[in-house]
Parts: structure tokens; sequence; C-alpha cells
């Protein structure tokens, strides 16, 4: 399962224990300041903005070389995030609020120290899940006349980028140009393009009009390896090792960034 599925929204499942943590302790600021404690609130919207714009920061800062002077950097739709950016941010977002709402500094402290207690426990359960590599789901493909086949037909790979998408999907149609240039950057990896739910004649045509070049492209008539997966979100992007493991994922469009960041793990730069 790559996601975290509630109604519409799809979450990796590696935000969860942030997510966790910040919620923890906004009730916790909310229900001490109906007890008539100080209002830790702004002091912790200080922080979780540091902390996002620490974290967007560090992973344009990272991979400087894909992004450039252009408008990408602020186009948070990549997925982008750094982590360590996130903590050195948050401690100074913390600072920069500190001036205004010195009060409430001890309350902060109490809040983060609940979100902590409850964060914990979620991210050894996430940690623990992570550490498993199930073996890449067996679905019933198509090639695009027709024919019967499968995610890694073409044999082994040291690693295999699986990209699931539609022709409707706007973000999916958004990242095309990104890992077709991924084929020629990444040329020890293979790239397999696996569509949800469109006839061949319809990818075809789609891929002619756009003038993209993909390694292979497959059909999945009936969204069986969507759901096999446990996602809900296109665009969905998994990696298979060379022992027909899935090793990592990624929902919703990349950049050269952030096909990038994922990749990194598992080749050589």
């Amino acid at each position: 399962m790559t996601t975290f599925t509630l109604g519409p929204l799809a979450l990796p499942w590696m935000a969860m224990p942030w997510l966790a943590l910040l919620l923890s302790a906004w009730l916790t600021t909310v229900w001490r300041r109906r007890s008539g404690r100080a209002d830790a609130e702004p002091l912790l919207w200080w922080l979780l903005t540091g902390a996002l714009v620490g974290a967007r920061l560090a992973f344009v800062g990272r991979y400087w070389d894909q992004y450039g002077l252009s408008w990408a950097l602020i186009d948070i739709r990549d997925g982008g995030w750094w982590w360590p950016g996130g903590v050195a941010g948050a401690v100074v977002g913390a600072a920069l609020g500190w001036p205004r709402h010195r009060q409430a500094g001890g309350e902060l402290l109490r809040t983060l120290a609940v979100g902590a207690v409850v964060a914990v426990p979620v991210l050894a359960t996430v940690m623990a899940f992570s550490g498993v590599r199930p073996m890449a789901p067996d679905v019933a493909l198509q090639d695009l006349q027709g024919r019967p086949a499968g995610l890694l037909d073409d044999g082994p790979s040291p690693l295999t980028v699986v990209n699931l998408w539609a022709s409707w999907c706007p973000p999916c149609r958004r990242e095309m140009p990104v890992l077709q240039r991924g084929q020629q950057h990444y040329p020890e990896v293979d790239f397999v393009y696996v569509n949800q739910g469109e006839s061949s004649a319809r990818i075809r045509s789609y891929l002619t009009d756009q003038s993209l070049r993909l390694q292979r492209v497959l059909a999945d008539p009936h969204s069986d390896l969507l759901r096999a997966l446990g996602s809900s979100a296109l665009p969905t992007t998994v990696l298979i090792d060379a022992r027909g493991r899935l090793v990592g994922s990624h929902v919703g469009p990349l950049s050269d960034a952030s096909l990038r960041h994922l990749l990194a793990p598992y080749i050589k730069e």
C-alpha cells in the first residue's frame, strides 16, 4: 500500500507521523487554551510555516541544478520537501514568533511533547511497514496490440520505474515529459508506463498527439494494478528492484528534481 486514503484525499504514508504530530499538538493547544492556559497556537503556526519553508528551501538547494531560476522553485506539487530543512526551519520559525508570543513558550513545549508522544508510535509503525519489501503484484496487463504482458517481461533490471497514469489526468500529462527525459538521464533504469482504464487506441492517439516516445507502455483496462498497490491517486509511481520487490513510491506528479530524489537511494550518481 503506497498511500493513506481518506475520501478524495490520498497521502503518502511517510507523511502520517508529521500529520499526527501537528494535529495532536494543535488539539492540545486548543484544549489548554479553553482551560485558561496561554495560547500557543500562534507560535505553533510560526513553527509550522518555518518548517514548510525550510523543507522546501532545503530540497530546492539540494537539487538546484534541476530547478534553476524558474517558477518550478515554488511549485510544491512535485512533493519536493527535505526533512532536515524542515527541522531547521521550524526552529527559525519559532524564533521569529518568539518576541510576540514569548509568554506561550512553555505551552508550546508542552503541546509539542504531547504531539511527539502521539507521533512516535505512528512513526515506528510506518517505519516497520516501510522495511517490508513486498513483491510487485502479478497483474494481467496488455501491450498496445492487445497481447498479454507483465510488468517485468523484458527481464530483470537493477531498477524499474513503473508509472501509473491516464491521459485525462492533468498531473499525469504534466509529468510525462519529465519521465521521458528521465529515460535519457538514467539509462540504467527501465521505465514502464501502465495506463489505467483507457483503450489502446486512446493511448496511442495521446502519445502521438503529444509526440511522446516512451520506453514501454502497457494497458491496464480495469485499473487492477492501481488497486493492487493500494493507491487511489494518479499519477502513482513505484520502484521495483532486481528481485521484483517494491522498494519505493511517489504519489503525485514528478518534477526532474523529485524523480532524481526518488531514484537517488538506488542508483549511482
